[in-house]
């Protein structure tokens, strides 16, 4: 990742400067010895808490997470083809607890913006401030019969069925694997046409005859500046991927062993892999922090404070932003949300002038030795009213070797910032 760190962390730290109101816990009201409470450890949360531990280091960290270890995302489906091992796309979460940051395993069960406090399955909560970095929650319930059968299908954005997809790819040895993708917002909109792709090449390279019935919910292969891309390798890949566009998954019929779209349409299957849309926790939407009809923290998009609430943040996947939704834009972003958090609790700190700048590549597979570039510049800027957030898009539609070096090293980078190693 390209980041002009001076200016990046000057840029930030005068946005929080300019832009903090008066509140509960703003400027001085708050010792920085505060208690600060982050939900999920993915790359956004943990990247925040490791921000804040070292900005803040007389307070008391807090991460809440429910998972036994993290998984890279990125790497998911080519554990699910093989390529990589369980181990070398997780890590332990002891390497947060080595730098002092307190982590509690457990789910969230409610937040009580009131009483500054989250209920957990082990017990409360409280916090002086509190950030949201809960990643996406798999909406099953919006496709009639995956809530009540779950067993069926194994989604790549899933952990808990990565293990299974991974088994079943092991053992397919022909017919039609069905695959649906939903309309976004998602979870690295690139990923499952990487999949798709990966997945064509793996059966041609083990000569299996199949097929993959492709039903994507979208117009188009996403996101966009590479739509045109995707859809020239999914067209290379015809003999095995049949595309089909603007088709909304709306149940499935295990005993059938079919998928049926909104408009009644009939898939057949003998291996299931659906994508179901992506939501925020359902907690979001419970405390009221979401405006209505959306299902994401409603923030300020400089810096990630709740438009409703004074103490509470929200970033990433759990929130509404102009950023991608990405690693690498969760990961400045953490870095960006921890500033104006530490200032929220602390006097300290220089008046710095904006604008901030950061970078958020991507370098999407088409195949295993060549892949797309998408880079987003994003700068923060002050106005004449309120802090604005203006994007420049670069890509590359030409598939490189050089990107999958590129993308190796941004996730080793990433990966050692958070872990070590």
């Amino acid at each position: 990742m390209v980041i002009n760190r001076r200016r990046f962390l000057a840029g930030l730290l005068g946005a929080s400067a300019a832009l903090l109101g008066a509140g509960r816990h703003a400027g001085a009201a708050v010792s920085n010895k505060a208690r600060i409470v982050v939900v999920g450890a993915g790359v956004g949360g943990s990247r925040a808490a490791l921000a804040l531990r070292r900005l803040l280091p007389k307070a008391e960290i807090v991460v809440i997470e429910k998972e036994p270890k993290f998984v890279w995302r990125p790497a998911a489906f080519e554990y699910a083809l093989g390529l990589r091992s369980w181990d070398k796309i997780t890590r332990s979460y002891d390497a947060l607890a080595a730098r002092g940051v307190k982590l509690i395993r457990a789910t969230v069960q409610g937040i009580d913006p009131g009483r500054q406090r989250v209920t957990t399955t082990t017990g409360p909560q409280d916090y002086d401030l509190l950030l949201l970095a809960s990643g996406i929650r798999l909406a099953t319930e919006t496709i009639k019969g995956l809530d009540l059968n779950p067993e069926v299908n194994a989604c790549v954005y899933d952990p808990l069925q990565l293990p299974t997809l991974h088994k079943r790819i092991a053992a397919y040895q022909g017919g039609t694997i069905l695959l649906s993708i939903p309309q976004q917002p998602l979870q690295c909109p690139p990923a499952p046409y990487e999949f798709v792709l990966l997945l064509s090449e793996h059966m041609r390279r083990q000569k299996i005859k199949g097929r993959i019935v492709v039903l994507d919910a979208n117009t188009s292969p996403q996101p966009a500046p590479l739509a045109s891309a995707f859809d020239a390798a999914l067209q290379s890949h015809r003999d095995v991927i049949e595309y089909i566009p603007w088709i909304q998954v709306g149940a499935v019929e295990p005993g059938a062993k079919r998928v049926v779209s909104a408009d009644g349409e009939a898939f057949s299957y003998d291996l299931l892999s659906l994508i179901p849309p992506h939501r925020a926790a359902h907690f979001i939407r419970e405390a009221e922090l979401a405006q209505a009809g959306d299902a994401f923290v409603e923030v300020d998009p400089v810096r990630f404070r709740s438009t409703r609430f004074q103490t509470i943040y929200a970033l990433g996947d759990a929130a509404r932003t102009p950023y991608a939704r990405t690693a690498s834009a969760a990961s400045a972003c953490a870095e960006l949300c921890a500033h104006a958090m530490a200032k929220a609790v602390s006097a300290t700190g220089r008046e710095i002038e904006l604008p901030a700048t950061f970078d958020s590549p991507c370098y999407p597979y088409v195949n295993r030795e060549q892949a797309l570039l998408l880079r987003i510049a994003y700068a923060l800027k002050r106005g004449n009213e309120e802090p604005r957030v203006e994007s420049r898009v670069q890509t590359d539609t030409e598939p490189r070797a050089r990107y999958v070096a590129q993308r190796a090293a941004w996730e080793q980078d990433l990966l050692q910032q958070i872990f070590g190693a």
